[in-house]
């Protein structure tokens, strides 16, 4: 196996500087070098997770893509699927951000809050298509799955923190039973993404958003928000 080849210098610096090794160490300089290379990562892990599973993408096919060296890599990462992870959460976590503000808000019910978040969801899903219908459709990424789940789990979480009386059952400590809860609602959100993403292109957004809220559990579905 060939080595990766050094980074390339950028137009206009002098000889022998490249993107992980700028002409000065100041720390104007550094921090520029740093985002050029997390957004180069990010970049590269979006196009090769859209051409194959995130598993199946090798560190050294990621720095060749993204035109860093191993050792700039591991600064910022472990692997592939941890740099795909930070890229997405960021976006998920915008869409919880939304979301919590709607459920902040009050006044809406939980059934209309849950279809806003879906067609939310959808422009993420569709912004990503080939990555998540690869991932989760054509195979089973396990990063891709445990990190909607994951996401899914804390957005319930923080809804059901707002109204612990929602919460089912009585056996148990609350926040055992608001995990239980979660867990429970947000792996269900997760199959209703692969069952869509498996549907022939183009898909109908109405479709997901339908199911997902004509799936709520009624306990929650009909919970007035406080």
């Amino acid at each position: 196996m060939s080595a990766t080849p050094p980074d390339p210098a950028p137009v206009g610096a002098p000889a022998g500087a490249t993107p992980d090794a700028p002409a000065d160490d100041t720390p104007d300089a550094l921090d520029v070098r740093v985002r050029r290379t997390r957004d180069r990562l990010r970049e590269a892990v979006l196009r090769l997770a859209s051409e194959r599973p995130v598993e199946e993408i090798a560190v050294a096919d990621l720095v060749r893509e993204a035109r860093v060296n191993r050792t700039t890599f591991y600064k910022h990462a472990a692997s592939p699927a941890a740099v795909l992870e930070q890229v997405l959460y960021e976006e998920l976590d915008r869409l919880r951000a939304a979301w919590i503000a709607d459920v902040l808000a009050g006044g809406l019910p939980v059934p209309v809050i849950w279809e806003r978040a879906s067609h939310a969801l959808l422009d993420h899903l569709e912004r990503h298509d080939a990555l998540y219908t690869i991932g989760l459709a054509e195979h089973r990424s396990a990063a891709l799955h445990r990190l909607l789940v994951d996401h899914f789990a804390a957005s319930v979480a923080t809804l059901l923190a707002r109204d612990p009386e929602a919460v089912p059952g009585r056996d148990g400590p609350l926040a055992w039973r608001v995990e239980a809860s979660s867990r429970f609602l947000a792996h269900g959100e997760v199959g209703i993404v692969e069952a869509w993403l498996s549907l022939p292109a183009p898909r109908d957004r109405r479709l997901f958003a339908s199911a997902a809220t004509a799936l709520l559990p009624p306990w929650l579905a009909a919970h007035p928000q406080p």
